[in-house]
């Protein structure tokens, strides 16, 4: 539905529209009574309310709360009844282009028959010519009879011209009742709120890598785990601050609910479950395998990778890396959205990329899964990586 302040501004939408989407383009479009007796040979086009009636279906529509939390009265719901008139005359007196420019009225309105308001700018004049109201409306053409003609024209008293009807709608105007006080929407006594907890408890979605050497960094998918206490792995337990300072310190989940943490030790490995701790609940476990320290593998990136630049993975026991994979985390629809690359400098704790190598990967802005291929044979676990333009 199609709101507006006054019930001319609907005339004003509609001119607008054509004079958006006539081709050839028509400037003498105007939101007014018809011409009486025009006899100039200049093309022109008039929009002209002949009357209005109310929706029946929204005739008991309730009040409603506005966003001030006072109640209002709902708006009047209308159909207006708008009358398209055609002007243009050869030099002979034939009126070829009044009739052409009403059957292009006709199309457009066919055409694209729902208005969604306020309307984008006219090309022609930019800035311009604004158009009113907000919401949907809906332009009708309307069958055309004898007494319809009758109607129209016996009123107007001036001769013949090429027209067409429309029925436009719903339009809403507001009522000029006041808004009055809202329900109360507590009991008196005011709000009590007594051992409030969290409505869900913390999940752990998934590690990344799911198989981390011991002395390497992994990355926790969380949700619901703003409040959080601490994480525990294993025998290990880690605890969430602001500020990490200690070993046993690591930072709060990221607006996004990730959680990094380097297992900087070298006395845990094999399989394992990470479980988040919170006041009252915690997670379910998410398992976690911590591979020997010797094993290859890449660090969880804690910053995003913008194209054009230089990459740098880090991880352990590198040297033997060949190759290093992307592919889209979102999933891939074909072999070639898998890129292969050559490192192009390796060393124990790090993979390097050189700005020319990733420039022709054609890697798009999104989020990749990266996996190295070392002379084993063998891949490292994969690890997320964020792509920026």
């Amino acid at each position: 539905m199609a709101a507006f302040e006054n019930l001319h501004d609907v005339g004003l939408v509609l001119a607008g529209y054509l004079r958006r989407n006539l081709t050839p383009a028509l400037a003498d479009i105007l939101a007014a009574p018809p011409i009486e007796n025009a006899s100039s040979t200049a093309e022109a086009m008039r929009v002209s309310l002949m009357w209005v009636t109310p929706q029946p279906t929204h005739r008991n529509d309730p009040w409603v709360t506005n966003t001030e939390g006072l109640d209002q009265p709902p708006p009047v719901t209308l159909s207006g009844f708008f009358l398209i008139t055609a002007y243009g005359t050869t030099d002979t007196g034939e009126p070829s282009s009044a009739i052409n420019r009403l059957g292009q009225a006709i199309q457009v309105f066919e055409t694209g028959p729902i208005l969604s308001l306020p309307l984008s700018d006219d090309p022609a004049t930019p800035g311009i010519d604004p158009t009113p109201g907000t919401g949907d409306m809906t332009v009708v053409f309307v069958p055309s009879a004898a007494d319809l003609m009758e109607k129209i024209y016996t009123p107007l008293q001036m001769r013949h011209r090429p027209w067409a009807l429309f029925e436009v709608g719903p339009i809403q105007l507001q009522r000029l009742t006041e808004a009055r006080p809202g329900p109360d929407i507590v009991q008196p006594g005011g709000v009590r709120l007594a051992n409030v907890a969290p409505s869900a408890p913390p999940r752990i979605l998934r590690a990344l890598p799911d198989s981390v050497r011991a002395g390497g960094r992994v990355m926790l998918e969380t949700v619901e785990a703003g409040n959080t206490q601490s994480l525990r792995i294993g025998p290990r337990e880690f605890t969430f601050t602001d500020a990490p300072a200690a070993p046993n310190e690591i930072s709060r989940p990221d607006p996004d609910g990730r959680v990094w943490i380097t297992l900087d030790t070298t006395d845990m490995a094999g399989d394992f479950d990470a479980v988040l701790r919170g006041v009252q609940l915690g997670s379910d476990p998410e398992p976690l395998t911590i591979d020997p320290a010797d094993t290859p593998g890449l660090d969880a990136p804690l910053a995003a990778y913008s194209l054009g630049n230089p990459l740098t993975l880090t991880g352990g026991n590198l040297t033997a890396a060949e190759r290093v994979f992307f592919w889209p985390e979102a999933g891939i629809r074909g072999p070639d959205e898998v890129i292969d690359l050559p490192p192009t400098a390796v060393a124990p704790n790090s993979v390097l990329m050189a700005p020319l190598t990733m420039n022709a990967a054609g890697l798009r802005a999104v989020t990749y899964r990266v996996s190295l291929r070392m002379a084993t044979g063998l891949f490292t676990p994969f690890v997320l990586l964020e792509v920026t333009p």
